[in-house]
């Protein structure tokens, strides 16, 4: 998919100044405390390849994993502030795959709503029936994502269904 393979080289080059200076703070604290990279691996539970890969700055840490950092080489992740535009554009694109998502869930259940009433030959008998049909679906379908929305539950399912393409 080339439109996924845009928008990952899109935040990679947003990130390249963060990474960089994670980098940097990492590595110098870990030495100013005398820690080898598998010493500070063994002490945070952060597997050696990706302390290697977090101080070379080829990848930009999750945030769990740069508190673990911070709290275990005492450092405070205020610099961060300052990246705001590279987090901005993390949140526009979780945003766009989420409105995405509800698209597709909106789609499918009308299209399977639409479909039972194709197949069914008694329902609805009038137009009256028809309109509190759709109108009872749209407003579970909009009382559902409402819920999933507000817990952030479709940006976990959002998320790892677009993990899986």
């Amino acid at each position: 998919m080339p439109f996924k393979n845009l928008r990952t080289k899109y935040i990679f080059t947003m990130n390249k100044e963060q990474q960089k200076m994670i980098a940097t703070i990492v590595k110098e604290k870990r030495i100013n405390l005398n820690y080898t990279q598998k010493e500070l691996a063994e002490i945070s539970n952060i597997s050696l390849r990706s302390i290697q890969r977090i101080e070379k700055g080829e990848v930009t840490p999750r945030m769990h994993t740069l508190k673990i950092l911070s709290n275990n080489l005492n450092f405070s992740l205020d610099f961060l502030k300052n990246s705001d535009n590279c987090i901005s554009v993390q949140k526009e694109i979780s945003f766009y795959r989420e409105f995405i998502f509800s698209i597709l869930i909106i789609s499918t259940t009308l299209l399977l709503a639409t479909a039972y009433i194709a197949q069914s030959s008694t329902f609805p008998e009038t137009d009256f029936e028809l309109c509190i049909y759709y109108l009872v679906v749209i407003t579970a379908l909009s009382f559902i994502l409402l819920r999933l929305w507000k817990n952030k539950a479709i940006s976990r399912i959002s998320n790892s269904s677009y993990k899986n393409l």
